[in-house]
């Protein structure tokens, strides 16, 4: 199938392939071509059913360049989707987690963490995208990475692991979350992770990932922890969701936390030394 070209159109591919820009919006096309809204939608709608570009978002394409041939694939690598939904971005939760190996479970869901904008789901060519919303304090952390192919954002290992303490929600839950420490316990930097938790300024996340460190022997060496038991407060939080796994379990006075979550069920993919 031939993919013939008007002009205005010839200009507008020519430039995204020059400039290696993947993604193209309606607005970008009018500064561009200097033309008007309407003829921006038009020229895009055009090039969409002549497979020189693919929807990704309203309002967003994919190049479809030449080199793709007269077949005029479409990218379906869902990091290289999921960069191109919101900026800033960094994928992160139990996406990044089964990136790093932290987690066994590929998810179903990509999730991608951003301070601007607000949460929501998206369906993209067949997959789920969940757009996670955090306060500027808490966006931290990304490095660039070779994800299949498509250089990309990723929370880093011990960022991976404090978001995923922070909204269990989006890592499988707490269960999940104590593999994924177990799983990295030889991998991770202990005084970043130690640092990027306190960061978050968040109680219960000091009271999960101490409790958690204590439970499986993972050694951080007593520096460490003291500093983390110096920075979880005076209230009682809960280890796991109490809309999932109710209020009753037993309180650890160190840490000032109630394990609600069944120890069979909180290591079934740990071996605890």
């Amino acid at each position: 199938m031939s993919r013939p070209l008007s002009q205005l159109e010839s200009k507008l591919i020519l430039h995204l392939e020059w400039e290696k820009q993947p993604t193209v919006t309606i607005k970008e096309t009018m500064q561009i071509l200097g033309c008007s809204y309407d003829h921006a939608r038009q020229i895009l709608h055009r090039l969409a059913q002549r497979q020189w570009l693919s929807p990704i978002a309203p309002g967003k394409y994919e190049l479809i360049p030449a080199d793709r041939g007269v077949h005029a694939f479409v990218d379906t690598n869902p990091f290289f989707i999921g960069s191109t939904l919101v900026k800033p971005y960094y994928f992160s939760f139990a996406t990044a987690a089964y990136f790093y190996g932290l987690s066994t479970q590929a998810p179903a869901t990509v999730y991608i963490a951003t301070n601007a904008g607000r949460a929501r789901h998206l369906l993209v060519r067949d997959k789920d995208f969940q757009i996670v919303v955090q306060p500027a304090y808490k966006f931290f952390g990304a490095v660039e990475v070779d994800a299949y192919g498509s250089r990309v954002l990723m929370a880093d290992l011990e960022k991976t692991l404090v978001d995923c303490l922070d909204r269990p929600s989006f890592a499988g839950g707490v269960p999940e979350v104590a593999a994924m420490l177990w799983r990295g316990k030889d991998r991770f930097d202990r005084n970043r992770l130690t640092d990027y938790a306190l960061r978050f300024k968040s109680q219960s996340l000091i009271q999960r990932l101490g409790y958690l460190i204590d439970t499986l022997h993972v050694p951080v060496g007593q520096p460490i922890r003291q500093k983390l038991i110096g920075h979880i407060g005076k209230n009682t939080s809960y280890l796991g969701q109490r809309e999932r796994w109710n209020k009753s379990g037993e309180y650890n006075a160190t840490w000032r936390i109630v394990d609600n979550v069944p120890r069979r069920e909180l290591v079934s993919e740990i071996e605890v030394q």
